[in-house]
């Protein structure tokens, strides 16, 4: 355990995103020096590194490294992490790294969707309650940077995906959520029971006094079930449970096995739609196991404010309201995104593909949609699932969207922008993309 925790060793540090980044400040802060390994030549700061290789010179300096972190963008099958380990060189991720060097306890949250909003507001239910509680992990502030910055923290919400969770080796979270599973990043995993298997990591260290808690309502979740040698609850709409958090009615309830406890009116939550129960129910599960007794959940539960990029009202212009779901990544997050609005939409959607079946969403395109416009490198390809139904437009970048979104739109409606796709085509991050979408927004006069 002490190999990644101190020691006068040469660790390199692949991928100097913000997660590499801050993996460098944590080993150079624990006495290691870091060398810095990117295939890019522009290559951002990394000032805690000693020296940085970047091209096709990375390889060659293999042999004098002790072990490597890469960050979740990189595969742990692309040529560089495979050749270390045929070189017999110790490879984590900056997940693991962090757990290794942090005593306070986490909470961890996965899926498909939802896990930025829910970790983010089980964070804020925590603070509420009066506790220190810092939300990291793939949300964008990574989990080596928060126990650097924040050493005395009560717990750690921590946002963890597929990728995250290839390259652990130890990680354990005392109470850990999996949200969903819907087809997702199948590049990467192969197929979805390889995706399923990199979600399952997330409990695969728990002790028996240890949560796991599943959605009873998610088809691609029951595969799960009984898998953890930890406590296993669940949460679900519609029915009683005997272990975990529901709603029946108007009300939402929390059971410990042993008693069922009223913890707020559904109408009272803040955030609208049933995805957001279904995520408030999950915030209630593990509220339960840091400690909060139902009454301390509902100051948090009824103020949460939201995240952004995530359907994040922006401004009303002319009588058409403007939406911000730039977080929308994949068919699922659309469709989430679509049934939650219920005035006519003008959709932008487009972006990188990904793996996924976009047909699926065409019945539900043509209830809610009236006008469609496609950015991006996916244009054609979503133009050839969805035509036929409603009128579709192709733009090539978000400026002339905007405006044909505002041309096609009209009193009470709703311009959505909710890609369905990742960002990578035209923007480093789905945050760059919806912030120019909100900077667009803003500026219309």
């Amino acid at each position: 355990m002490r190999y990644w925790t101190d020691g006068e060793k040469e660790i390199g540090v692949f991928g100097l995103g913000r997660s590499g980044r801050a993996a460098a400040s944590l080993l150079r802060l624990r006495g290691f020096s870091v060398t810095g390994l990117d295939s890019r030549d522009d290559v951002p700061p990394c000032s805690d590194c000693s020296r940085i290789v970047t091209g096709n010179e990375m390889e060659s300096c293999l042999g004098g490294l002790d072990g490597i972190v890469i960050s979740p963008g990189i595969d742990p099958s692309s040529p560089l992490p495979m050749a270390a380990s045929e070189l017999g060189i110790p490879i984590i991720g900056e997940i693991e790294l962090a757990f290794r060097n942090t005593d306070i306890p986490v909470l961890a949250i996965t899926g498909s969707n939802g896990k930025t909003t829910t970790a983010e507001w089980l964070g804020y239910t925590l603070r509420k309650a009066g506790l220190n509680v810092c939300v990291a992990g793939n949300m964008g502030y990574p989990f080596s940077r928060a126990i650097i910055e924040n050493p005395d923290a009560d717990f750690i919400s921590l946002e963890v995906s597929s990728y995250q969770l290839q390259t652990i080796e130890t990680f354990r979270p005392s109470g850990a959520a999996i949200l969903n599973i819907t087809p997702d990043h199948l590049q990467r995993h192969g197929d979805i029971e390889g995706y399923i298997n990199a979600k399952a990591r997330i409990f695969m260290n728990q002790h028996d006094s240890d949560l796991l808690v599943l959605n009873r309502d998610d088809p691609g979740s029951i595969p799960l079930a009984g898998r953890s040698s930890g406590l296993e609850w669940y949460f679900g709409i519609g029915e009683s449970l005997e272990a975990g958090a529901f709603s029946e009615g108007d009300s939402i309830y929390y059971s410990d096995s042993r008693s069922k406890m009223f913890v707020i009116n559904r109408r009272d939550i803040s955030l609208p739609g049933l995805h957001n129960l279904s995520n408030a129910l999950a915030v209630v599960c593990l509220a339960g196991k840091a400690g909060l007794a139902p009454e301390q959940m509902i100051e948090g539960l009824s103020s949460f404010p939201g995240v952004p990029h995530r359907i994040e009202w922006i401004r009303e212009y002319d009588g058409v309201s403007f939406v911000n779901d730039s977080k929308s990544t994949n068919p699922e997050s659309l469709h989430v995104a679509l049934k939650s609005i219920s005035k006519p939409v003008v959709l932008i959607a487009g972006g990188l593909a990904k793996k996924a079946d976009y047909a699926q969403l065409r019945g539900l395109i043509a209830d809610r949609v009236k006008v469609i416009i496609l950015i991006g490198d996916a244009s054609e390809m979503l133009e050839n699932c969805w035509s036929g139904d409603v009128p579709i437009f192709r733009e090539i970048v978000l400026e002339n969207a905007v405006k044909r979104a505002l041309d096609q739109s009209q009193d009470g409606d709703v311009v959505l922008l909710s890609p369905g796709c990742a960002s990578f085509d035209q923007y480093m991050s789905f945050e760059e993309r919806g912030e120019h979408f909100r900077k667009l927004v803003e500026e219309l006069s």
